[in-house]
């Protein structure tokens, strides 16, 4: 692992070292200041990178201010490997651009930029991002043509995928040996090449707001870890790099709040088992699985959300099997 943070020197040095960590780890790249009045050379700035191997492949995470970075032709003809970057959002907004197209990429979407070629990330907000630099050889040239500065959706089919893996690659980089990084880095060119092939990947369109994206996938980590991750406002929150406050506000225009999402969830994933055991597991072992401190709470939150209790939900069962034994 290799880690830079511009803290570590003097103000007036950061900038110039922060130019060089970012070209050092990346690819040639030109940052710049979104405000003009910031004098960066002076009062310095605040950027860490963290990056490590997966063979061919490189992944990295960095946290840095708002700005906007530039890879224009001059960048580009210092160019030494061709490759492709897939940047996973974090938080903060970026406006990806290249090939003409634009789009905005925040929180619970990815981007793919082509370093052959011209782009510039333009940050809006201080940001935190995962960067996997990944060989452009691995991908089909119709993706690094037509796929380039559009937003992915993280949350549904193809797209959850690759950012599940580059998540987890990257969360548990630190145990893991060389021949598992480079079959993390195989992965995630396979993956990364398969966006070209799925019809199943949702593409956020430039107009589609960022915070329903982000929501989106929060809901899609309930459902998948609802048993085994802790879902507290502050658990969540941590996880996708955003204030409890924010959690809160993805919820407002939302039909339901997110504590009563978490227990929604809850709910359907209660709801499952008792139609795949048709009513054959007892509810006390139901409520302790999916996190009901009592029958009491069970009953409740079923009655809530779905307008029966559990026991009116197994008596439904019953009758749906037995109405065609009676219609014959």
């Amino acid at each position: 692992m290799h880690r830079w943070d511009t803290r570590e020197r003097p103000p007036r040095e950061q900038f110039a070292y922060w130019r060089e960590v970012v070209c050092a780890a990346f690819t040639p790249l030109r940052p710049a200041a979104r405000d003009t009045r910031d004098d960066w050379s002076r009062v310095g700035i605040e950027g860490r990178v963290e990056s490590r191997p997966f063979g061919r492949t490189t992944g990295a995470e960095i946290a840095t201010c708002a700005q906007v970075i530039h890879h224009g032709p001059d960048e580009v003809r210092r160019v030494a490997d061709e490759v492709v970057f897939v940047n996973l959002m974090l938080g903060g907004r970026s406006v990806v651009s290249q090939d003409g197209r634009r789009s905005v990429s925040g929180p619970g979407t990815f981007s793919i930029v082509d370093a052959t070629r011209s782009f510039t990330l333009d940050y809006l907000d201080p940001w935190r991002a995962l960067s996997f630099r990944v060989p452009a050889a691995d991908i089909p040239d119709g993706l690094r043509a037509n796929a380039t500065a559009r937003t992915f959706s993280a949350a549904t089919g193809l797209g959850a995928v690759v950012a599940d893996t580059l998540r987890s690659s990257w969360e548990q980089s630190s145990r893991m040996n060389d021949n598992e990084a480079d079959a993390v880095g195989v992965a995630v060119s396979s993956l990364t090449r398969a966006l070209s092939h799925s019809t199943t990947t949702e593409r956020v369109s430039d107009e589609q707001d960022g915070d329903v994206a982000l929501r989106r996938s929060i809901e899609r980590h309930l459902e998948r870890h609802i048993r085994f991750v802790d879902t507290s406002p502050a658990a969540i929150a941590r996880h996708f790099a955003i204030s409890v406050r924010k959690l809160h506000q993805l919820y407002e225009t939302a039909p339901h709040t997110f504590g009563q999402t978490v227990m929604r969830v809850r709910v359907q994933e209660c709801a499952d088992d008792l139609r795949a055991e048709r009513g054959r597991v007892t509810m006390t072992h139901l409520a302790a699985k999916w996190g009901f401190s009592d029958l009491s709470h069970l009953h409740r939150a079923f009655r809530h959300h779905l307008g029966q209790t559990p026991r009116e939900l197994v008596a439904q069962l019953d009758d749906d099997v037995a109405s065609p034994e009676r219609a014959g």
